[in-house]
């Protein structure tokens, strides 16, 4: 019996060559709970897929197949109509499910290459929170720089990045 709920990884490959992101953020919080409300900045992978609200249920089985991550519903209407957007951004569901995922049924078109990266930049995430160090300078540097390799990858992205490591 084949369970209807999950889909072929070649279908979920495809389907990310042409809806998905891979993307790469560079925060800033305030941790509030602490007096002097100190700010810190952050690295934070993510992958996502923005389809219109009545292709939701293609985004649960994909959900489904991947076996992690979080479907919402986008209040857009005015400019897009509405929307669900399909979001992973636990850091072990990246690395542990989607990395391997993707290598297994491997993407296609030009978004290979922004995959490729972005799977550059979640090992050396992933290596910090395992071994519970911080990130250097050089690490900081470097997924600066594989970031910059990425908006290649992306739409011409009229917006510089707000924040940037120093």
């Amino acid at each position: 019996m084949t369970d209807d709920r999950k889909l072929p990884g070649d279908y979920v490959a495809g389907f990310v060559d042409g809806e998905g992101c891979f993307y790469l953020t560079y925060r800033s919080e305030i941790r509030y709970e602490r007096p002097s409300k100190p700010k810190y900045f952050r690295w934070t992978p993510y992958f996502a897929i923005n389809v219109r609200e009545d292709d939701k249920e293609i985004l649960e089985k994909i959900r489904d197949t991947l076996d992690c991550g979080k479907i919402y519903v986008l209040n857009r209407k005015e400019q897009w109509g509405s929307m669900v957007q399909y979001i992973i951004q636990n850091l072990d569901d990246l690395y542990i499910k989607v990395l391997p995922f993707f290598n297994k049924y491997p993407l296609r078109a030009k978004k290979r290459h922004d995959f490729e990266l972005w799977g550059k930049a979640l090992r050396i995430m992933y290596e910090k929170k395992k071994s519970k160090t911080r990130c250097i300078p050089e690490d900081h540097k470097k997924l600066f720089s594989i970031r910059e390799e990425m908006r290649t990858y992306k739409s011409k992205m009229s917006r510089e990045y707000k924040n940037s490591p120093i």
